[in-house]
């Protein structure tokens, strides 16, 4: 027997496109399970219809009305909102950029999705692997809640960066040196020194991918529940 397809919805508001592309490099490997709607590329307006999944992309700009109504009703369409990337779940560099950074977003008005509409999944990481798409919806598909809630936990964060993990894992002695965390990081914010990470305060953008990608600090969020 056949199991019907998911019907997911991709939108991207505020971004870099990196979250983007990382979709697209998922999606060849999801075809045979998810139908994906990413018809706001193709004609600039949406009309929502009912939806399994929603994938929003990007932060909450909270001087533009008319996104954050699109949110109210994305979650009146679709049963799950997943916020996938650091920027959608909780902020990233649209919220803590400082130095000028190109496009020069303005910090002090972008909100994480789950500031304005509830989340019921959020994928973190600057951008998330393809990979990592794909094993939520292997999981999700199985419901395997267990294996989800990371994720789910995670909706719950309005914040989390380098200096979560340092102050969580590094400075309670949990850390185990396997480098995860360097290995992660997408500007070179965390360095191993002997075998203990260090992080380097102005190159790191708040995505909370070292946190996320870190066992022990993935455990604590699991077991912990959501941090304040």
């Amino acid at each position: 027997m056949l199991m019907e397809k998911l019907k997911v919805l991709h939108v991207d508001f505020a971004g870099c496109e990196g979250c983007n592309v990382s979709i697209i490099r998922a999606y060849p490997k999801l075809m045979n399970e998810i139908d994906l709607d990413i018809s706001y590329l193709r004609d600039g307006s949406c009309q929502y219809g009912e939806y399994d999944v929603a994938l929003i992309t990007g932060g909450a700009c909270m001087n533009e009305p008319r996104i954050l109504e699109e949110l109210k009703e994305i979650r009146e369409k679709a049963r799950v909102v997943v916020a996938f990337g650091s920027c959608a779940s909780l902020g990233g560099i649209l919220r803590f950029a400082r130095g000028g950074q190109e496009p020069r977003p303005d910090h002090r008005n972008f909100q994480p999705i789950n500031s304005v509409i509830p989340v019921d999944y959020s994928i973190p990481g600057c951008p998330p692997t393809p990979q990592m798409l794909q094993s939520f919806f292997k999981f999700f598909m199985a419901g395997n809640e267990s294996r989800l809630r990371l994720f789910k936990v995670t909706a719950g964060l309005k914040k989390l960066s380098g200096f979560d993990l340092i102050d969580d894992i590094v400075l309670t002695g949990l850390c185990i040196g396997c480098g995860a965390c360097e290995l992660s990081c997408p500007t070179g914010a965390i360095r191993l020194v002997e075998k203990r990470p260090t992080i380097i305060q102005e190159r790191c953008i708040r995505c909370g991918t070292c946190y996320i990608r870190c066992p022990r600090a993935s455990q604590l969020i699991c077991l912990g529940g959501e941090k304040p």
